[in-house]
């Protein structure tokens, strides 16, 4: 039977170093080459379900590894898809997986200083370094989801790393392409401090929950979509709010009271660190607007 299946694109990671004889390394403990294809896998996973490879959703990504090449130590992994790569081949300006591991690799060492959501439907990040990037809505959500197994999966990657023979992993990547004269869409070096810079911190458990209810908006932030203050649920929590359409209707003055009642799309973000627990929420979509009865409508 025919693999149906297309190289979407690949990613490449070096590892250089020296043995303690002197020559160039040539050889890893094997626990941390283990490590380095869990976290990978796992990393693309993650981004392939929140539609960061295709604009239509999942890309249905397989990870297969090639054999190690002579020359320090390489591995290079290629990401696949399944029976309808037709449809995501089709699809360009979309990130390699070399591009989006550096992306959260610098998430884990900058503040994000502010971000916009733009009219092409993509965020730009303002880095707290004045360096600015252009992401897309999905690849932008799950940055901001899930860090303690995001900073797992990059310590993963990473582990040769923890070896005082390694003392740098030089990664590239690509999406396939038939042109051969077709750049690397990313190439980088993380170091030491990349790799101190996830280390473990406090046990913690990340959950989260999508669910839509009515609720009223008891505090408005103009200048910060941050700060907004929602009632839903019989609770009123702090919550920011990630609709641009409707914070553009805000601001061009729709008129809003504490009776009104949405209809909410919210993501709940649990976090349990050390047996406590916290709770945030981020209003996703504003659907429609009612006044109360005997308020009139909106």
């Amino acid at each position: 039977m025919a693999d149906t299946r297309k190289v979407l694109d690949s990613v490449t990671l070096r590892f250089d170093g020296d043995e303690k004889s002197g020559t160039d390394l040539h050889e890893l403990r094997a626990a941390d080459v283990a490590q380095v294809l869990q976290g990978l896998a796992s990393f693309v996973s993650d981004f392939d379900k929140a539609g960061a490879f295709h604009d239509e959703g999942p890309a249905d990504s397989v990870m297969l590894v090639r054999p190690p090449q002579e020359g320090s130590f390489i591995i290079e992994a290629i990401r696949m898809a399944g029976e309808n790569w037709e449809g995501v081949a089709a699809v360009t300006g979309l990130p390699s997986v070399a591009t989006l591991i550096n992306l959260a690799t610098k998430s884990m060492r900058a503040e994000v200083q502010d971000f916009e959501h733009l009219e092409n439907g993509n965020v730009k990040i303002m880095w707290q370094d004045d360096t600015v990037q252009e992401v897309s809505r999905p690849v932008w959500e799950e940055l901001n989801k899930r860090k303690h197994r995001r900073k797992k999966q990059l310590r993963e990657i990473m582990a040769p790393l923890g070896d005082d023979r390694v003392s740098t992993l030089d990664v590239s990547g690509a999406p396939s392409s038939e042109d051969e004269e077709t750049p690397p869409s990313d190439e980088f070096v993380l170091t030491r401090a990349d790799f101190d810079s996830v280390a473990p911190t406090d046990e913690v458990e990340e959950s989260e929950e999508t669910f839509e209810v009515d609720g009223q908006m008891q505090a408005i932030d103009f200048g910060d979509p941050t700060r907004w203050k929602v009632r839903a649920a019989g609770q009123t929590r702090k919550a920011t709010v990630d609709d641009a359409d409707f914070l553009r209707r805000v601001a061009e003055g729709l008129a809003i009271s504490s009776s009104d009642i949405f209809r909410l799309r919210i993501r709940a973000d649990k976090i349990v660190k050390n047996g406590r627990a916290r709770t945030t929420w981020t209003v996703l979509k504003v659907e429609n607007h009612r006044r109360r009865a005997g308020d009139g409508t909106s």
